[in-house]
């Protein structure tokens, strides 16, 4: 079971961020983790805060990355991001 106001705090400045891939990978690398930037067209995972998403792209690896944050988060909390 998630924290599910970690998870909203952990979201909520991606979500709103100009580059959510960017964002995310700022976050990923303050954490302490690994971001291997991908030099092909392999897929691509980001595994952070145990939740994890998956892409062809950077980019198409945060948004599933977000769309997996968001599932975790009650309605209250979702509502609270709009």
């Amino acid at each position: 079971m998630f924290d599910q106001s970690k998870v909203r705090a952990l979201v909520e400045p991606i979500l709103n961020a100009n580059h959510p891939a960017k964002t995310l990978r700022e976050h990923v690398l303050s954490a302490g983790a690994n971001w291997a930037d991908p030099d092909s067209t392999d897929l691509f995972e980001i595994s952070f805060a145990r939740i994890a998403g998956i892409g062809f792209r950077t980019e198409d690896a945060a948004e599933h990355w977000i769309a997996n944050a968001l599932t975790q988060l009650s309605i209250e909390q979702l509502e609270a991001l709009a």
